[in-house]
């Protein structure tokens, strides 16, 4: 994205914060999903029932998977950041930009989990 200056750069300002806005909404929304569609799922599990176990131990190893992916995708944004920095200063336009990027870099991989998880425990595909 170029950086923009004047009533342009407002104007991605807004336009990158609807953007991380639109996308924490939508995994807000498949997180409930998920978690209503697990709850069964994991009572199940905790009286013996193996596929309720199995959807545990999924839960378990998917959540630390992502932590793991978020935080090598904040650091590679961080790193692109101060790269940036030091070959081009960012006017005020451009900081937001690299904001929204670490952003959308850092809830990416919590988003495609829970939207695949929202969407293989409703059925949908």
């Amino acid at each position: 994205m170029a950086s923009r200056t004047g009533s342009g750069s407002t104007v991605v300002l807004a336009a990158n914060a609807q953007s991380v806005l639109t996308a924490m909404v939508a995994m807000q929304v498949d997180a409930g999903l998920t978690i209503a569609m697990r709850l069964p799922l994991l009572a199940r599990g905790a009286f013996g029932d193996v596929g309720g176990q199995r959807e545990a131990s999924k839960a378990v190893v998917e959540k630390a998977v992502a932590m793991a992916e978020s935080s090598f995708a904040v650091g590679h944004a961080a790193a692109l950041f101060w790269w940036s920095m030091a070959l081009n200063p960012l006017t005020p336009s451009g900081l937001g930009e690299a904001a929204a990027r670490a952003a959308h870099s850092t809830l990416e991989p919590f988003s495609r989990r829970t939207r695949a998880n929202a969407s293989r425990l409703t059925g949908r595909r």
